[in-house]
């Protein structure tokens, strides 16, 4: 039982050289090529855009406390809602996680893991905006 033809033939022929016909012009089984761009496109006197430093960078910049990154963090996570719920009950949500994440254990571990403090909890007349 043989593999393959396994010791009946030589080995088999490689491709045919290239030929131009027609169809298929000489030099069309060479890889593509493609010129390298630079690697930064010229900007003409235009400033490039820079996102806005997020709450993380804003907290380590000084520019707010532990309670001020929290304040950004639930508002980021909850902007989305500002086009689909009135504006008491975003802001009862908005209050509500917030408390959460001062108060819940796992949370308030996350926030200590990024930030290196633990945040404190609000009372009921320390609100949000």
């Amino acid at each position: 039982m043989g593999i393959d033809h396994v010791g009946k033939k030589g080995p088999p022929a490689g491709p045919p050289p290239e030929t131009a016909s027609a169809d298929r012009p000489a030099g069309a089984g060479r890889a593509f090529e493609v010129a390298p761009q630079p690697t930064v496109p010229p900007t003409h006197g235009r400033v490039p855009i820079q996102a806005p430093p997020s709450a993380l960078e804003r907290y380590r910049s000084g520019e707010v406390d532990v309670n001020g990154y929290l304040d950004l963090k639930v508002a980021e996570s909850t902007e989305h809602l500002a086009a689909v719920l009135p504006a008491p009950i975003l802001k009862e949500i908005r209050a509500v996680l917030r408390d959460r994440l001062a108060v819940d254990p796992t949370l308030s571990e996350l926030v200590r893991v990024a930030t290196g403090e633990v945040p404190e909890p609000r009372g009921p007349a320390q609100g949000q905006e």
